[in-house]
Formats: C-alpha cells, sequence, structure tokens
C-alpha cells in the first residue's frame, strides 16, 4: 500500500512539476464528445459476410494528457452503441440427404464500454486563428454486454424484438483506433474540437467456446463439424463533435 501511495504521489509531482515548467500549453484536459457510428463486419476466415453498414451511436467521456507542446495521450471512457448486418451458415440434419447448410440473415446490436491509449500529435496554431489540427492513433480494449440479434432464415421472418444470445459472442473486444481532426480554442480553458475516427477490432467477436463458433448444432446436438469457423470483426467509422476544458 505504501509503495502504491509513493508511486501516485511521484507521478503527481513529475506532472505538476511539468506544469510548472512550461506555461505554453495546458498539460491536461477534460471533457465529453458524441457522434454517430457507421459499423460494418468483416472476417478473415469468410465465415461470416457483411450484408451492409448500419448506424449506431457512441458518447463518452475525453481525458487529454499533454507531455510536450504538441503531444498528448488521449484517453477516457468510449461508450459505443454497435450495431452489425452479416450472413453466415448454418446447419441442419435431412433424414435422407443427411447434414444440409442454410443460410442465416443476422441484424445484431450490443453496447461495448471502451477506454482508449492513443498518441495524439497536435499542430502549432497557424496566424491569429485559434485552429490547430491533430491525428492520433492507438488502441482500445473494451467490454461488451450480452449481444442481441434478429435472424432471418429459410422460410422463417425475422422478429419484430432482438433476443438476447448467451455464449455466442465474446465480451472482450480489443481495437485498433486511428482519427484526425481539429480543435478551436474559445478561451484560455475551453476547446471544442470535431474529429473521423477509424476503430478496427483484430480480435474475434464470435466466442471460441461457442458450440456455433466450430460445430453445426440441432439445440443441443451436435450434428456436424463447420467447414469454415465462424469470425467475425466490427469495423466502425465515426464522427464526433466535443469539448474541453
Amino acid at each position: 500500500m505504501k509503495k502504491n501511495l509513493l508511486f501516485v504521489a511521484l507521478l503527481l509531482g513529475l506532472t505538476l512539476g511539468a506544469t510548472a515548467q512550461s506555461k505554453e500549453y495546458k498539460a491536461f484536459g477534460f471533457g465529453f464528445k458524441v457522434g454517430p457510428g457507421f459499423d460494418w463486419v468483416g472476417s478473415t476466415t469468410g465465415g461470416a459476410v457483411n450484408e451492409g453498414a448500419r448506424v449506431g451511436m457512441n458518447f463518452g467521456f475525453v481525458a487529454d494528457f499533454y507531455f510536450a507542446q504538441n503531444y498528448a495521450i488521449s484517453s477516457g471512457i468510449n461508450i459505443n452503441l454497435n450495431r452489425g448486418h452479416y450472413s453466415f451458415l448454418n446447419g441442419r440434419m435431412d433424414s435422407i440427404a443427411g447434414l444440409q447448410t442454410y443460410n442465416v440473415d443476422r441484424l445484431y446490436k450490443g453496447t461495448v464500454y471502451e477506454i482508449p491509449v492513443m498518441l495524439k500529435m497536435v499542430t502549432n496554431q497557424f496566424g491569429d486563428f485559434p485552429m490547430r489540427y491533430f491525428a492520433q492513433l492507438g488502441a482500445g480494449i473494451g467490454y461488451a454486454q450480452k449481444v442481441k440479434v434478429a435472424d432471418e432464415y429459410e422460410n422463417v421472418v425475422r422478429p419484430e424484438e432482438y433476443t438476447s444470445t448467451n455464449k455466442e459472442f465474446s465480451n472482450l473486444r480489443v481495437a485498433l483506433k486511428a482519427g484526425i481532426g481539429a480543435q478551436y480554442s474559445i478561451d484560455e480553458t475551453m476547446r471544442v474540437f470535431l474529429s473521423l475516427n477509424f476503430s478496427h477490432d483484430f480480435i474475434n467477436n464470435i466466442n471460441s467456446i461457442s458450440p456455433n463458433y466450430y460445430r453445426y448444432y440441432n439445440g443441443d446436438k451436435n450434428i456436424g463439424e463447420r467447414k469454415t469457423r465462424l469470425n467475425l470483426l466490427q469495423n466502425r467509422f465515426s464522427i464526433e463533435v466535443g469539448i474541453l476544458f
């Protein structure tokens, strides 16, 4: 416990010292952001086929920690209302022909709570106009709540309400993240910003312990092994507006 307190005190001292040494930039900024997200899926195995983009939302808190005039570590909390539309093959057992496959068209939605850690690189102000531009690159790790789906297949019409899934989707999300944007200084303590962002998951969203990941099932009965294992990666292009204090 004493070591932890000492470490925190050391970090605080370094932060205050850095702030005292340079008054040319604000060492810390905290604020809020919101905006739409355009979601589509990918698959490294071909097990899931993208059926078009869908619109979600994202909002959250932003925290910028400047360690130099033009460089910061940008973090915070993202709350992503993800959407998706994809298709995949499922299986059934025919008494004469044996194992048969059919196509499932699926809509899904879920909420992902994410902590991003990104390097933010900011330009100097051009002339007297208080505008600066930035680019950022990093990663995010998140937790996905239970995903809900609505399926349409063969002669079964897609239900009006989404139904919860149990173990089919993984709770863990890890994504590569990049963005560009501009920030405008209203005064010495307040900035507004607009950013364009891209996020790409690089860990399979389908849970590897899910029976449907590697086998065809009829209810709880295993009826055969999949030729292509299910693999689903979320992609998102988002537009965010926000304010930093």
